[in-house]
């Protein structure tokens, strides 16, 4: 059966939410018992139609504000939609604020007990799940303490373990992975692709077009509660970055969003005209190899003076991960004068430790407060010859030679290991 001939895991049809707003607490009396309208009305939901078929993985990118959690709530059951309808087909976990439905005067052992109970396990299988929640946990001897005097990257930790217990067919994450330290989001992250090999359908909220790059099939952009784009996570990730950018008068409608493929944004007044990579004998070029001394290059053309100009230059994966991104604020901290009369050439001169495969380059001018005057999102992609001795996944080479020696017994003295 095709992906699109599978039903859908998660259907919303028009799903929107509004909240009501008061000027004042008294109002909300007054209203109830005097009759007539005291309020304003907020739709941080506005008929918002999905359709997510098993086996997806989609990234819900949006500025703070946009709707997405509330839709995640919404899809949840843990909201009542003011209009509108959401249905999830399967056994559905998910992982709202953290330390929703956990008690704070219980410890995490308890609470992870009851977690997994809330999440339709009996009390004989939660009680068979509990020393894999503990370990993957790792809170030691924190899973006898209470909850409430758990760190926020603590509370992280249980309640992803705990949604995980039931083996779910459906995962909602809203920005838990966003907590924590760098090893327990990586283990995060790996447990995903557990699931997702599985045929887990996965939803989260993210603000990272790394980890929608890197992770999803699918990428949806909320908008002052619309949904305003939804597809390749590559077409989406450049969109979102380029409402991110956009002045206030422009920013997203579909039209806008759509000029997200021409890969350039920025307010005006510079310009970037080209782009080159050149290799070692300084010719223009789009395969490098490992160790070779290359070059990033473009040429800008400007209509006004900037007293504080900054040039950078990116380097990313097709999945999104930044391998390298550098900008001239390190060499000259107040920027530099860019002279309209004069183009501008700005070039990046390196060493490709980059390992086999495909990349892209992004070339940007900015103000030193951050206002992008141009920018070239995946201006230019190259190759890099695959070394036979690096894994497909490698994004480095690190040019390493693997040595075997052998060594006295185990428990010799060694200074090397001192």
């Amino acid at each position: 059966m095709t992906d699109a001939a599978r039903p859908p895991v998660i259907e919303a049809k028009a799903l929107s939410k509004a909240f009501r707003r008061y000027a004042h607490p008294r109002d909300i009396l007054l209203e109830a018992v005097l009759g007539g309208t005291r309020h304003s009305e907020f739709r941080a939901l506005d008929s918002v139609d999905l359709e997510i078929r098993e086996g997806e993985i989609v990234g819900i990118l949006g500025r703070n504000g946009a709707g997405k959690s509330t839709l995640l709530k919404l899809l949840a059951g843990t909201l009542e939609p003011s209009a509108g309808s959401a249905r999830v087909r399967g056994r559905l976990s998910a992982i709202l604020e953290l330390g929703t439905g956990f008690h704070p005067d219980y410890n995490g052992r308890e609470n992870a007990l009851l977690g997994a109970i809330c999440l339709g396990l009996s009390r004989r299988e939660a009680r068979a799940k509990l020393d894999a929640i503990i370990a993957f946990a790792e809170l030691g001897e924190f899973i006898d303490q209470p909850f409430r005097t758990y760190s926020s990257g603590m509370q992280a930790r249980l309640t992803f373990a705990t949604a995980l217990a039931s083996d779910p067919e459906v995962l909602i994450v809203d920005e838990a992975l966003s907590v924590g330290d760098a090893r327990f989001q990586l283990r995060c992250f790996d447990r995903l692709r557990e699931l997702r090999a599985r045929g887990c359908t996965i939803l989260f909220v993210t603000h990272s077009t790394e980890q929608v790059g890197a992770f999803c099939t699918r990428a949806i952009i909320l908008e002052r509660g619309k949904k305003i784009a939804d597809g390749d996570p590559d077409f989406v990730t450049r969109a979102y970055t380029r409402l991110l950018f956009a002045e206030e008068d422009t920013r997203a409608t579909d039209a806008r969003l759509a000029e997200g493929a021409s890969r350039a944004f920025g307010v005006g007044g510079w310009s970037i005209a080209e782009v080159a990579l050149l290799g070692e004998d300084g010719l223009p070029t789009r395969r490098l190899r490992a160790g070779e001394r290359a070059t990033l290059r473009f040429r800008a053309r400007g209509t006004a003076a900037v007293a504080d100009m900054v040039a950078g230059f990116l380097v990313r994966t097709p999945q999104g991960l930044v391998a390298y991104g550098t900008d001239t604020t390190a060499a000259m901290p107040d920027g530099f004068a860019a002279d309209p009369g004069k183009d501008l050439e700005v070039e990046i001169r390196f060493t490709c430790t980059l390992a086999g495969g495909r990349y892209f380059a992004s070339f940007g001018l900015a103000r030193r407060d951050g206002t992008k005057l141009d920018y070239r999102y995946d201006g230019l992609d190259f190759e890099v010859e695959r070394a036979k001795a690096t894994y497909d996944a490698s994004i480095a080479e690190l040019g390493a030679e693997i040595v075997i020696e052998p060594r006295a017994p185990h428990g010799a003295e060694d200074a090397r290991w001192a």
